[in-house]
């Protein structure tokens, strides 16, 4: 995997924190996102961002860029795959990370507090993982914090170990994260105070899941195994989208 930019900040002292963002062709949305990390309260010599461009056809990239360039006080290292997945992109960062603790914040959300980094340390002492049990979201009145959701969990990187995303399309993240937690050892604290807010775009979703779902069928009319997983949570009217699959 070919890394695009390089790391700005005090590149000799490791990370605190890791926060890989998958991108793909969210082109100026990715800014607000990144200027909610930049604005955290947390010292910027201990986290490092890395940015994952799957498959981008629009401007993300250049968006990105030119927000580095105007940020030159935060650590930041960029790089491109064609994973067409959002887990297959998380996994190119989990290779390049290099913090205690990884955070995942997807390219269109953003953290709300800016003391979200500070109170998931903090919360992270004598555990090797943090959930948080609340959120806000634009675009449903859905509560994603009863679903194992990867963007609510704050997970060491001694826990994850070599347990990377596979190759599903929709519910990876669900995958994922049951995973880990089902590992011996695992001890979470939780936060109820709400530090993330996720962007759900209905009508994307839905062209996703009827994607994914058509894709899916023909798959296993081959024999091979489907691209996603029933996690029991499908919000809205997406949960149409998937009956009698």
């Amino acid at each position: 995997m070919k890394e695009k930019q390089n790391e700005t900040g005090e590149e000799n002292k490791s990370p605190k924190i890791s926060v890989i963002i998958p991108v793909r062709d969210l082109g100026s949305l990715t800014e607000e996102c990144l200027d909610s990390i930049a604005c955290q309260d947390f010292d910027k010599s201990d986290y490092e961002i890395l940015v994952i461009f799957d498959s981008c056809t629009d401007d993300s990239e250049s968006v990105v860029k030119d927000w580095s360039l105007r940020h030159p006080d935060v650590r930041m290292r960029t790089f491109a795959c064609g994973c067409k997945s959002p887990g297959g992109a998380r996994n190119v960062g989990l290779d390049n990370a290099s913090g205690e603790y990884i955070m995942f914040v997807d390219g269109d959300d953003r953290l709300i507090s800016a003391s979200a980094m500070t109170i998931l340390c903090d919360a992270a002492r004598g555990h090797n993982a943090v959930r948080m049990t609340d959120h806000e979201v634009t675009g449903t009145t859905v509560k994603f914090s009863t679903r194992p959701t990867v963007w609510l969990h704050f997970f060491s990187r001694e826990l994850i170990g070599n347990d990377r995303f596979s190759d599903l399309l929709l519910c990876e993240d669900y995958e994922f994260v049951m995973r880990i937690r089902s590992k011996f050892g695992y001890d979470e604290a939780t936060v109820s105070m709400p530090l993330y807010r996720y962007y759900y775009d209905a009508d994307r979703m839905r062209t996703r899941i009827e994607n994914v779902v058509r894709e899916s069928r023909a798959r296993v009319k081959q024999g091979l195994p489907p691209l996603y997983v029933r996690d029991g949570f499908i919000p809205d009217g997406a949960k149409a989208k998937l009956r009698n699959i």
